[in-house]
């Protein structure tokens, strides 16, 4: 990309917005925190962190055109005492911008989990003036092929790795953190949309795909029913969801799958060894 100094600007202070999340984020999840002056550790890094995070925002802000007067304004400051504070602060020195960008974008698919940034693959640099627009992603192609993708969308090696991966069909445990243990999901090797575009050799074979599906999933949890489902609104390539039933749920029908729970990595590596177990003695 031939970057603006506008660019610039963006990319050192979301760089450091980033750095600042994942601080965050692994302090407060981080085990045995709570034996810890959690309080203490987190205002000590404000404190440490804040001088180069406002120098990022002036910075940037200053590539937006905006006088000393106004960085006065903001930073309550006088005009002359905000310009000998950070009248240096530049974008340079940050590394490569390119490969920061690329960090960005991947860093937004995978952790970001906003609406408005979740079905593209390049949230971030598309906001910069430099940015060329690519094609819609595919979530599914590619996940396969390497690519950064949201979180809802699982990974090439789902947990307990695929229960199925033949010529046609993936099946293998639902993303940990948006689905119950014993989910399923059943993707299409074919990049294809929906059953209007089902080869003779799909048709035949998703249906006794489900019913072979299905009893394993009751064995392995339990449940008394498995919802199956399928709308492709995530992404434009056939796939269908086995959602098991769980009894503690206090909704049902539609209700149950717009918020069916979640389960562990452990919680799913076991219910899959469970169902592999049943379908191996179908």
């Amino acid at each position: 990309m031939d970057f603006t100094d506008r660019d610039l600007g963006r990319v050192a202070l979301s760089a450091q917005l980033r750095e600042w999340s994942e601080l965050f984020r692994i302090a407060v999840a981080a085990p045995g925190h709570e034996n810890d002056d959690l309080a203490s550790s987190l205002w000590k890094r404000l404190e440490e962190g804040m001088p180069s995070l406002r120098e990022a925002i002036v910075a940037y802000e200053r590539t937006r055109g905006r006088s000393w007067a106004e960085i006065g304004e903001l930073t309550g400051h006088e005009t002359g005492e905000a310009e000998a504070l950070w009248g240096g602060a530049g974008t340079s020195g940050q590394g490569d911008p390119s490969k920061i960008v690329a960090q960005l974008d991947e860093w937004y698919v995978r952790h970001a989990q906003v609406e408005e940034l979740a079905r593209v693959r390049d949230p971030f640099s598309r906001m910069l003036d430099a940015h060329t627009a690519e094609p819609p992603q595919c979530l599914i192609c590619g996940k396969y092929a390497g690519e950064a993708v949201p979180a809802w969308a699982g990974r090439p090696v789902p947990p307990g790795g695929h229960l199925i991966e033949n010529e046609l069909w993936r099946v293998g445990h639902g993303p940990t953190a948006f689905w119950p243990a014993g989910t399923l999901l059943i993707e299409s090797r074919r990049h294809f949309l929906d059953y209007t575009e089902f080869t003779p050799e799909e048709a035949a074979s998703i249906g006794p795909l489900i019913g072979r599906l299905i009893g394993p999933i009751k064995t392995a949890t339990g449940v008394p029913r498995v919802h199956v489902w399928s709308c492709m609104e995530g992404t434009p390539h056939f796939h269908l969801w086995l959602v098991p039933r769980l009894e503690t749920a206090h909704e049902t029908g539609r209700g149950y799958l717009a918020a069916p729970g979640y389960c562990v990595e452990p919680e799913a590596e076991a219910v899959v060894a469970r169902i592999r177990q049943a379908l191996e003695g179908c």
